[in-house]
């Protein structure tokens, strides 16, 4: 009997181990598996007065069941989470009970009804933590890889035209474009995606936002695969396309805007160029299978609807860095509207039409910085140009210049004009003879030569 039940010991061990060995075969197996995502926009409606739009609403629920359980290694959120702002009350009351059940997986961007993104970070990060999966508070930028793809959050909310003493902005030069050009150096995977909110072409409401353009430059420097952006309240895809907007199969970058979280709809026009399908009467949530040499995708609608949308598309591969960029930008062409100008501080209408206007070409898309200098007498004293004292009276006469202050300005390829109205930062500019310097610097840091002309403060 002893020596049975060792026998029978023995052969169950071997069937557990078997079995254990099995399990863990298929875990490993399953953990092998592509990583899927999901995104969508334009999420929860308002809690008081959600009737908004086109066509039905309040359809958060039903697309937040898409999510759940689903095995998604990251939920996207693309702006708008919460309308009609994203306060923290409005996200706990509607946007918590739905989409909230993924948040632990969730990576989101600012839309713009998340205004100051006070709700939004505090809702994310936690409530005054300056950085968590939402990125840091007041940027809201970040970055993070999935599987074998790199992933990269942007903040669309921007100044428009950019403007770079501002905190965010999405122009050539600014801090968020310098720090996704350095991000995207820095992970050169073979295949890459980034999302922010306002999409650069799009067919639905708000258009196309040309001042995203800078992102989807430094995209297609790295070869990027995928943008995806909300804001239109519809599902578009677009086919690959370059920096241009131009058809670009090989190398081009494809967008989804995907505005269908269930808050509700907006209108569609006629679809612009390369837009290859576009709807606005079904909320659902892209999903992405992202493999390490392709994408797959597939627009899963809400329970009882059957519109949807699937493909698959190689990535690029993995690039090296671009050539850098060594060519200065070149300003040309520089004038001014009036030379003689009165400084008027009255405040009135009439005093806003005062003032002088620089004209000038440039090569490509930089920052100018002007710099304005007062032009002074000045006494040569030991090869250098000093102010006049009783001690160097006698000494040649000279021109000597002293700084005023300094602003910058995006400026684009082409003509450019900028106004002054007789302040630099917070000084009026007192009566006399002036000088003024622009200097272009490029994406690459590149500095364009001094370019210089004189203008003259008269009397009232």
């Amino acid at each position: 009997m002893p020596m049975a039940r060792a026998h029978r010991s023995r052969w169950l061990s071997t069937v557990i181990l078997a079995a254990v060995g099995v399990s863990m075969a298929f875990s490993a197996g399953a953990a092998a598996q592509d990583p899927v995502i999901a995104a969508a926009g334009d999420i929860a409606c308002d809690p008081v007065n959600p009737e908004t739009g086109t066509g039905d609403f309040c359809h958060q629920g039903q697309t937040s069941d898409l999510l759940v359980g689903a095995g998604l290694a990251a939920v996207l959120p693309l702006g708008d989470i919460q309308y009609s702002n994203a306060s923290l009350t409005k996200i706990l009351q509607v946007y918590d009970p739905t989409w909230g059940r993924v948040k632990s997986i969730s990576r989101p961007i600012l839309g713009n009804h998340e205004t100051s993104g006070t709700g939004y970070f505090d809702y994310f990060n936690g409530v005054g933590v300056s950085d968590g999966p939402a990125g840091t508070r007041g940027k809201g930028w970040y970055s993070f890889d999935v599987g074998t793809w790199h992933l990269v959050a942007l903040n669309s909310n921007c100044t428009r035209p950019a403007d770079t003493s501002d905190t965010v902005d999405c122009g050539v030069g600014s801090e968020q474009e310098r720090w996704l050009r350095a991000d995207l150096a820095a992970h050169p995977a073979s295949c890459t995606l980034a999302f922010w909110h306002d999409p650069r072409f799009s067919s639905g409401h708000g258009g196309s936002n040309t001042f995203t353009q800078p992102f989807w430059d430094a995209l297609q420097d790295a070869q990027a695969e995928i943008v995806l952006s909300g804001n239109s309240h519809d599902y578009e895809r677009f086919a690959p396309l370059d920096r241009n907007g131009n058809l670009e199969p090989a190398g081009g970058i494809r967008q989804f805007v995907v505005g269908t979280g269930g808050a509700f709809f907006t209108g569609l026009s006629s679809q612009i160029a390369y837009s290859e399908v576009a709807q606005n009467d079904t909320f659902g949530v892209l999903k992405l299978t992202l493999r390490a040499d392709s994408y797959s995708w597939t627009f899963v609608p809400e329970a009882g609807k059957t519109f949807t949308d699937s493909g698959t598309t190689m990535c690029h591969g993995l690039v090296g860095p671009p050539p850098p960029d060594a060519v200065a930008p070149v300003i040309s062409g520089l004038t001014l509207t009036n030379t003689r100008f009165r400084v008027d501080r009255t405040g009135t209408a009439a005093a806003a039409k005062r003032g002088t206007t620089f004209r000038y070409l440039l090569s490509e898309v930089a920052i100018v910085r002007f710099t304005i200098d007062r032009r002074l007498k000045g006494r040569l004293v030991d090869g250098r140009c000093r102010r006049p004292t009783r001690d160097n009276r006698d000494a040649r006469a000279c021109t000597r210049y002293t700084r005023v202050g300094s602003f910058r300005r995006s400026a684009a390829a082409g003509a450019n004009r900028t106004k002054i109205r007789g302040t630099v930062g917070k000084r009026w500019l007192r009566r006399g003879p002036y000088r003024a310097t622009l200097r272009a610097t490029d994406g690459a840091g590149n500095r364009s030569h001094r370019k210089g002309l004189r203008f003259k403060i008269v009397r009232r």
